[in-house]
This record gives structure tokens, sequence and C-alpha cells, in this order.
């Protein structure tokens, strides 16, 4: 699977079933060659919509439940 088309699927919370957002980038640990991390474009809140600042949220690989045909299911941890 290319991570072009990865980046097409809406992530999702499996607990809540909120939309958390999109994989704009990966962490990869160089050494062993393993996708550590995504990194998730997080929707923005709507007086947030004329600031510039990008906000990004960081998944670990391991909390990834599936990778659907239209979606990604993952566990997100307790905040």
């Amino acid at each position: 699977m290319r991570f072009s088309s990865v980046q097409e699927k809406e992530i999702i919370d499996s607990v809540s079933g909120k939309f958390i957002g999109y994989i704009v980038d990966a962490e990869i640990d160089e050494a062993r060659g393993e996708i550590v991390a995504l990194i998730i474009s997080t929707p923005k809140k709507f007086y947030h919509l004329f600031q510039g600042e990008e906000t990004v949220k960081k998944i670990a690989f391991s909390h990834i439940l599936t990778v659907g045909k239209d979606v990604i299911l993952v566990k997100t941890p307790e905040e």
C-alpha cells in the first residue's frame, strides 16, 4: 500500500467514533526501518480558521486497529 493512498483515508477514534483528521506525515525509525507514529492533521475549530498554524496530533503506530477501504480505526490513549 502506498503512503499517498493512506493519506486519503479518514482517521476515526474507535472508542468515540469521532473523526480525528487525516495523515500528513509519518515518524520513521531509520535504524529499524519501521513506522513509529503517524502525524495527523486535526480539523480546525471555527475560531481557528483564520490562523495560519495547523494543529497536529501524533498517533503511535501500535494504536492502529485496522485499515479499511475508506477509514483507519485507531484507539487513542485516554486524555
